[in-house]
């Protein structure tokens, strides 16, 4: 649940052209957090014309200020430490309105196996096998913890292994 106002955008004619203040509240935008530039083009939208929603996005990508392969990459890491699956990053990451390039890049940084050949969407799969489905592995219900994990996009084969892994301790 959103506890924010969905704002219908203006008509046309109520919208400023100012580029000025177009820039102005983008910097607006991006003090408070990262965006990428499709999120800053849809904010800007809502009370500005498209040439001047444009020409603002396309000044802070020029400046630096938005930089949608630095934004993917982090918000894979966030999502990474928030314990998603490869999958259901890759569905915010495209909601987000990043490219399909910039998305496979960003979860190849993140989600590659690392030196000891360790996948992190596993550890990541385990650790919530740990945290949250414990008590239903317990009672015997292996069936609803592979539902619920494949509900949350990882794979089969990773289910598995977690939940090996998470028995075996």
């Amino acid at each position: 649940m959103s506890f924010y106002k969905r704002r219908r955008p203006k008509p046309e004619e109520e919208k400023c052209a100012d580029p000025a203040k177009a820039r102005a509240r983008a910097l607006d935008a991006l003090a408070s957090r990262e965006m990428s530039s499709a999120q800053l083009y849809e904010r800007l939208c809502y009370g500005f014309t498209e040439q001047a929603a444009a020409a603002a996005v396309a000044e802070m990508v020029e400046l630096d200020y938005v930089n949608d392969d630095r934004y993917a990459e982090a918000r894979a890491h966030s999502l990474l430490a928030a314990r998603k699956s490869r999958r259901a990053a890759a569905q915010n990451l495209r909601q987000k309105g990043l490219s399909g390039a910039q998305i496979e890049q960003a979860l190849e940084s993140v989600y590659a196996p690392d030196a000891d050949g360790e996948s992190p969407e596993l550890e990541a799969a385990a650790a919530l096998v740990r945290s949250r489905y414990m008590k239903k592995l317990a009672d015997g219900r292996r069936d609803l913890v592979v539902a619920a994990l494949q509900r949350r996009g990882f794979a089969y084969s990773v289910i598995k292994e977690a939940i090996k892994r998470a028995e075996e301790e």
